[in-house]
């Protein structure tokens, strides 16, 4: 079972229990309750237990829809999860490990601060894109692209509100 605890940001949080029901980081054991929560229908969004011992540690978010987490947050205790995080140790590129066939998906610290501000995504052809939660509501809303992968930005790409 993990526990996850959900609220307002504001006075009480909820717990709930669920059995784990995937393995996101391939070790074998489940680790992960797999949950929508972007609305999408697809329960392709997850609760992580990246240290096993029964409580969440990070919720993962597929927002692509193509069944690997894109986006990571923690919660600060208040259950909104609201705070962007690198993917766990396990859960996401590794430092000197070689990319995978496909596609990559790598948090970027834009400004310095520690945290990760937006994601770059690398293809096994070159294309690259850095993925931007301009609002920050947790959700991709511009993408720029390196369509032929030489640096330079060749189509901009934004998300209907």
């Amino acid at each position: 079972m993990i526990a996850h605890t959900f609220g307002t940001g504001y006075g009480e949080t909820h717990t709930w229990h669920a059995p784990a029901d995937a393995d996101l980081n391939g070790d074998g054991r489940l680790d992960s309750v797999r949950l929508d929560f972007d609305g999408d229908g697809l329960a392709d969004d997850a609760m992580i237990d990246a240290d096993s011992d029964g409580v969440a540690d990070y919720a993962a978010l597929d927002l692509d829809d193509d069944g690997t987490p894109d986006a990571f947050f923690t919660d600060t205790g208040d259950g909104v999860w609201g705070v962007r995080a690198s993917p766990p140790s396990g859960f996401g590129v590794e430092p000197g490990v070689p990319p995978k066939p496909g596609r990559q998906w790598r948090p970027v610290d834009l400004d310095g601060d520690g945290a990760p501000d937006a994601t770059l995504v690398t293809f096994a052809d070159g294309r690259r894109e850095l993925h931007l939660d301009t609002d920050g509501d947790g959700r991709t809303d511009t993408v720029l692209v390196d369509s032929d992968g030489d640096g330079v930005i060749d189509r901009v790409r934004h998300r209907d509100p």
